[in-house]
């Protein structure tokens, strides 16, 4: 069985997981015990980079939506004698 991913997808996890990554080997950088890396910043950057970029990146982001069909009044449009 095979799953195809869409390119957008692709770039959000690819993305998303460079983040991840330089924030944990920024945090790997100090000194003493907190010098392990700081996995849960590194997961939770990660995550919001992709969030921002895929409410960003998705078509349509920040337009009203239009309406299907304009709506239309029967009454309004006779006019009373």
């Amino acid at each position: 069985m095979t799953i195809q991913i869409a390119p957008l997808a692709v770039l959000l996890i690819v993305v998303g997981y460079v983040v991840g990554l330089a924030v944990f080997k920024y945090t790997a950088r100090a000194h003493g015990a907190a010098g392990r890396g700081d996995l849960v910043a590194s997961i939770a950057s990660g995550a919001a980079v992709a969030t921002l970029l895929a409410l960003l990146l998705t078509p349509g982001f920040g337009q009203a939506a239009a309406p299907a069909s304009p709506a239309t009044n029967p009454a309004s449009v006779v006019s009373p004698r």
